[in-house]
């Protein structure tokens, strides 16, 4: 199962829709987040990177890959026992 986040144009309850997102994917067990932001939006993306490198949100996922080619994508993949 694979999860969409549209954070584009920026909110305000950012930090809100990416742990809700999460908490979904954790009890669907997904395999895979997807959470886009936009093009030229630095600000946004360290504010979604800082938010994800939290201590208990960390240990929720397994991998976490950036792509910066076109539109600006994290995805969050997750690993089940």
């Amino acid at each position: 199962m694979k999860l969409k986040l549209n954070l584009f144009p920026a909110v305000a309850d950012m930090e809100e829709k990416i742990s809700g997102v999460i908490q979904k994917a954790v009890a669907g067990r997904a395999s895979i987040v997807e959470i886009a932001y936009g093009t030229g939006a630095d600000s946004v993306k360290k504010r979604i990177l800082n938010f994800l490198n939290k201590k208990e949100i960390r240990r929720l996922y397994s991998r976490l890959e950036k792509t910066d080619k076109g539109w600006g994508r994290v995805y969050l993949h997750f690993r089940w026992k």
